[in-house]
């Protein structure tokens, strides 16, 4: 299994990537997996493949960083996320402490998706922000167990509010 964080329309997701028998099994987050078997194609950038037993094609160009795929008509910036010790990316802004999740914007949580005493794996879905019609996944930023949850759906949240807190399974290197 291979992990990739990147930034997909802006937004920070984990894409992850299982072997298959002739294929891959790819999921977004924790969307449902899509199969993929890939085919040879002699045209660079393009890339034919079967998706869910339909084929498909996508059109692939590698720009200074990451890579723009186009599917069914409907384009995609694949960025690598920032590596900049300052935020999350995108949506975040500022370092959490370790052991405690804030939010990275206001809005409303939408969706909850752990509980205290669970054990999460880094980039897992903590919880759904949603801002201006846009819905913000908060993902883990360290393997560990859930201790406390500082809201419930529905609830609004100023940036920075801590919204989960959890101990790590490890602590990282300075």
């Amino acid at each position: 299994m291979a992990r990739h964080r990147f930034l997909v329309d802006g937004v920070e997701h984990v894409v992850t990537v299982d072997g298959l028998d002739g294929g891959f099994a790819v999921r977004i987050g924790d969307a449902e997996p899509i199969e993929v078997q890939p085919t040879v194609h002699e045209i660079p950038g393009v890339v034919s493949y079967f998706e869910d037993g339909r084929p498909t094609r996508a059109f692939v160009a590698r720009p200074a960083q990451g890579f723009n795929v186009t599917v069914n008509g409907r384009r995609f910036e694949l960025r690598p996320p920032s590596t900049s010790k300052r935020g999350r990316g995108t949506v975040g802004g500022q370092t959490d402490p370790l052991g405690k999740v804030s939010a990275p914007l206001a809005g409303v949580v939408v969706a909850i998706h752990v509980a205290v005493g669970e054990h999460v794996e880094e980039g897992a879905v903590l919880c759904v922000v949603e801002a201006m019609k846009m819905q913000n996944e908060v993902h883990a930023p360290h393997a560990g167990t859930i201790t406390a949850l500082h809201v419930e759906a529905g609830a609004r949240c100023e940036r920075g509010d801590i919204l989960v807190e959890y101990d790590p399974d490890e602590v990282p290197e300075a």
